[in-house]
């Protein structure tokens, strides 16, 4: 049920590092900033701090997480629904499969894994402990579970950086940017993606912002196409 790759994240993240949520035989990876949880929310953190622990016991009983299920009334995630990260990566894959949108629906973890580059939950940005940021990196770096993704979508702004100085994306997940006439889709200065492949072309690296609050639809749906036909042309579709 779960390669032997993934078996090895797991094992080596237990009492270590946050794993992650979802399909771990997914095609598409997503990468948030790190998990909204409040300093108080005693029962979301003890969740994250099980993480490891419960894949492993997955793994042992060769069980799975409930990729699908329907937020109801008591849901934490249903006050924001719209406008939170889970509603706008269910919107994102709803578009990468051609799916009519069910609201307070979550069911995009059949088909994609998600995790965070900042393993320091946190309910906002300026309240996140960032001093872990460089480990995290070097741990996706080096796990051929993170690296085997043909489609991986860095949903986390600023936290990793391309620029002249920086080329974090490209050393990570050793691919190149497309350059601006193919690689640059640009819709305003709150909405914006960016294409990345690696040398055969078999592996999509799209650094984004935060996909929740004001992020347009517009875009998610640009981005879905562009995700659809990468699958479509690597035969992972």
């Amino acid at each position: 049920m779960y390669s032997e790759s993934f078996r090895i994240f797991v094992r080596e993240g237990l009492d270590k590092y946050f794993i992650g949520t979802g399909n771990p035989n997914a095609k598409i990876l997503f990468i948030g900033k790190e998990s909204a949880i409040a300093p108080t929310d005693t029962v979301g953190r003890n969740w994250y701090l099980k993480n490891a622990t419960e894949w492993k016991c997955h793994l042992d009983n060769d069980t799975e997480e409930c990729y699908s299920y329907t937020v109801d009334e008591n849901h934490p995630l249903r006050k924001n629904w719209g406008k939170n990260t889970w509603s706008k990566y269910q919107l994102l894959s709803d578009y990468i499969w051609n799916k009519q949108t069910e609201k307070y629906r979550v069911e995009f973890l059949q088909s994609i894994f998600t995790t965070e580059i900042n393993d320091s939950p946190a309910k906002t940005t300026s309240a996140a402990n960032k001093s872990g940021l460089n480990e995290r990196k070097l741990l996706f770096k080096n796990s051929t579970f993170i690296q085997e993704f043909p489609v991986i979508v860095l949903a986390c702004s600023d936290y990793i950086k391309n620029n002249s100085e920086t080329r974090e994306i490209d050393e990570i997940f050793n691919v190149v940017y497309d350059g601006d006439e193919k690689g640059k889709y640009w819709f305003n200065k709150t909405n914006w993606f960016f294409t990345h492949h690696n040398p055969d072309k078999s592996k999509l690296v799209i650094h984004t912002r935060q996909l929740s609050a004001d992020v347009s639809n517009e875009m998610l749906k640009i981005m879905g196409e562009v995700i659809r036909q990468h699958l479509i042309k690597t035969e992972k579709f």
